[in-house]
């Protein structure tokens, strides 16, 4: 029975060669007639798939039909078309392969054992064919995903590059006046201590130099050079919580907002003004989101666990979506209309350097920024690090 089996298998395969015109042009037309999206498919590569079917009953075609499904999933990439639609033109494919054959095999006298096999030997071709379609299909869309990942990855470092570069300009040639005039201010100081009217004034302005060294020192974070001369050093966390505090006072009294904050005292190595930069930032963009609520609320958490430092800054502003949130930290990205777009960014860059991570957690009860510190120091400690 296997040596008649083997002998039909030449003849059928001869017989489907001489059906591949026919097949070719329906399965066209088929496709012209029932996918929704025009799909035109070149009649080379159509009649190809038919002999390969053909050949594949009597010989070994595997290397000839991952071939065929390259060249043919290279094209249909090429033609853009959706996947869903790749795979409806291989399921027509199949129902015309079937239609048009299986007439003539009732005229082949074909037992039924012969055609079982016929049917298991065709349908197992078409199942690999389908497969390594798929397959290569996949590596395609992976390569060009790794390729626009690689792109858009160069054209962020790119964009970070040149902001630095800004930003450590920027540092040298304001560093110098800024070192000027905070001299200049404490001579005036110790030179007027009976003074009381006069030294309140200079240290409103001291405190106004602080804030304005506290900026710089956050755009600086953007430079791959050090931030400043400060020190990495020891805090204890709510002596600096507490300073920050009083920055923004005058912000949340004057626009009635309430805040809390339970803070457990930790003692965490750090960049001191680089820290206070991200943690005003943060109270800032929470004071501006709760504006248009009624009962207006910001909380802050600070909790230490197994060596590391969790702050959490949170307040009950409308609900940020997680397409604007995936953003938040690119710079430049903006949703306000009078923003830079760089607040986030530079407090992201600060965090890093610290070895920690940031990120937002957002829905429609509140909307919180939680930082993640490790408190043992993780820097090098002891001399200053070296200035502009």
């Amino acid at each position: 029975m296997v040596e008649t089996v083997t002998l039909n298998l030449y003849e059928v395969s001869r017989k489907i060669l001489d059906l591949t015109p026919s097949i070719t042009t329906i399965w066209l037309q088929e496709i012209v007639r029932s996918m929704e999206i025009p799909v035109t498919i070149p009649r080379d590569f159509a009649e190809k798939r038919t002999v390969l079917l053909a050949r594949y009953l009597v010989e070994d075609v595997d290397h000839d039909m991952q071939t065929w499904a390259l060249d043919m999933g290279e094209w249909l990439r090429s033609q853009e078309f959706p996947f869903s639609s790749i795979l409806r033109t291989y399921q027509l494919y199949r129902n015309v392969f079937w239609r048009v054959l299986q007439p003539e095999l009732q005229r082949w006298s074909l037992s039924s054992q012969e055609m079982h096999y016929l049917e298991s030997q065709l349908g197992k071709a078409m199942d690999e064919s389908v497969f390594w379609a798929v397959y290569h299909f996949e590596q395609m869309m992976n390569k060009e995903l790794v390729q626009k990942e690689e792109t858009i990855s160069y054209l962020h470092n790119d964009k970070l590059t040149m902001l630095g570069k800004i930003a450590a300009n920027m540092a040298h040639e304001l560093r110098n006046p800024l070192c000027a005039i905070e001299g200049f201010l404490k001579l005036i100081g110790e030179s007027t201590q009976e003074q009381a009217q006069l030294q309140t004034y200079i240290q409103v302005v001291m405190h106004e130099f602080e804030n304005l060294h506290r900026q710089l020192t956050g755009f600086l974070s953007f430079s791959k050079k050090p931030i400043l001369d400060e020190i990495f050093k020891t805090v204890q966390v709510e002596e600096l919580l507490e300073e920050v505090e009083m920055l923004i006072t005058p912000r949340l009294v004057g626009e009635n907002i309430r805040f809390e904050k339970q803070i457990h005292p930790c003692s965490l190595a750090c960049y001191e003004e680089g820290l206070k930069q991200v943690v005003v930032n943060l109270l800032n963009n929470a004071i501006d989101a709760v504006q248009n609520r009624s009962d207006k609320y910001i909380h802050v958490i600070s909790t230490s666990s197994d060596g590391w430092l969790y702050l959490s800054v949170e307040n009950n502003g409308e609900r940020i979506p997680p397409e604007i949130v995936e953003n938040l930290f690119q710079p430049f990205f903006t949703t306000k209309q009078n923003g830079t777009g760089i607040g986030l960014s530079i407090c992201k860059n600060i965090i890093e350097k610290h070895q920690g991570t940031i990120h937002c957690d957002s829905n429609e009860k509140r909307t919180r920024f939680i930082v993640s510190l490790p408190i043992a120091n993780t820097q090098e400690t002891g001399p200053k690090m070296a200035a502009l």
